[in-house]
């Protein structure tokens, strides 16, 4: 359902320069292309465009004390589709005590039934001593902390901590690493996932089959009421029924969906709840234009989206200036102009 199975981004300080490495994988092989760029205070620093079929690993060099952007963009070139577009800065720092990389876990995504994430934490140090760890995780439903003490070597040094976390709840976790060292901090931040079916929290599952339900009348309800409520059967059995090619690989129908569908959830969401906007998004898609408009006749900020092959507008009010559009009858477009 979902094409990338991993990306890992990992910061390794060494003793002469900083090594930033950029791991993809993808569940099925395909043609996939990756474009990135590295920016060293703004200046170009290193660009390249790879092809490849279903992992990649690069790594870049980078130096201490200079700040960088970076952003690369996975592309399939079989559809043109953009499947992730990702851009981060960075300055790697040194100091007179230990220089410490982006901290990882062995996965981005735990399962339901995983007891365990080991953090993976790499460190240059230039001390023989003990030092403090604390590790702070949290959600909006769980939150851990932990503390540690660890010796660290003269030299490169790749701290393991597991963490237990059979009993967190499905969800999406940051976390922060504070490292101390008599008067010396430093800090660092991770985050990683633990889902249920389709990698998925169980509010984003209650999101999926609301959206499958209000796009096809309720149909995929009854669809989990055939199954048994199996979900995963459910699905399958929806979208073979849907197909419009069921000779080829691909499933027109169920791409669009899923285009829109994670469109919609990275921008039209609010309270884990798809938005009035993100309704229309998912039935239609993207407007042909938008008319945008920060005052009108009732000092309320208001959009027109246009669908001008259906010959469709909708407009969208902010009542109370939050920035929480509402969907608005036609006719308010006489009082808006």
């Amino acid at each position: 359902m979902w094409l990338i199975n991993f990306i890992q981004i990992a910061e390794i300080p060494q003793k002469e320069n900083y090594l930033l490495v950029i791991n993809f994988s993808f569940n099925e092989k395909g043609n996939y292309r990756v474009l990135y760029d590295v920016f060293e205070n703004k200046k170009i620093f290193k660009s390249e465009i790879i092809d490849f079929d279903s992992s990649i690993n690069l790594k870049i060099n980078l130096k201490y004390n200079e700040n960088y952007k970076v952003s690369f963009l996975i592309k399939n070139t079989k559809t043109d589709a953009i499947i992730n577009d990702t851009s981060f800065t960075l300055k790697p720092e040194s100091n007179d005590y230990f220089i410490v990389g982006k901290p990882i876990t062995n996965k981005n995504k735990y399962e339901e039934n995983d007891s365990f994430l080991i953090l993976k934490i790499p460190i240059y140090s230039k001390i023989d001593d003990t030092i403090d760890v604390e590790i702070k995780f949290e959600s909006l439903k769980s939150k851990i902390k932990k503390n540690y003490k660890f010796y660290l070597r003269n030299g490169k040094n790749d701290l393991e901590i597991p963490i237990e976390i059979k009993n967190l709840k499905l969800d999406r976790y940051e976390g922060k690493l504070l490292l101390k060292y008599k008067k010396f901090k430093t800090s660092k931040t991770f985050d990683f996932q633990k889902l249920g079916l389709f990698n998925l929290t169980s509010d984003e599952l209650k999101n999926l089959i609301f959206a499958l339900n209000y796009l096809y009348s309720g149909e995929f309800s009854k669809y989990l009421k055939k199954n048994n409520n199996d979900l995963k059967k459910a699905w399958e059995s929806f979208w073979k029924d849907k197909d419009p090619t069921p000779n080829t690989n691909l499933n027109e129908e169920k791409e669009l969906f899923l285009q829109r569908y994670h469109y919609v959830i990275k921008n039209y969401t609010k309270n884990n709840k798809i938005n009035a906007m993100g309704l229309i998004y998912l039935r239609y898609g993207p407007p042909d234009y938008i008319e945008k408009s920060e005052l009108n006749l009732y000092d309320r900020p208001y959009q027109i989206w246009y669908y001008e092959s259906l010959n469709l507008r909708f407009i969208f009010i902010d009542k109370y200036g939050t920035g929480d559009y509402e969907l608005a009858p036609s006719s308010w477009a006489d009082y808006i102009r």
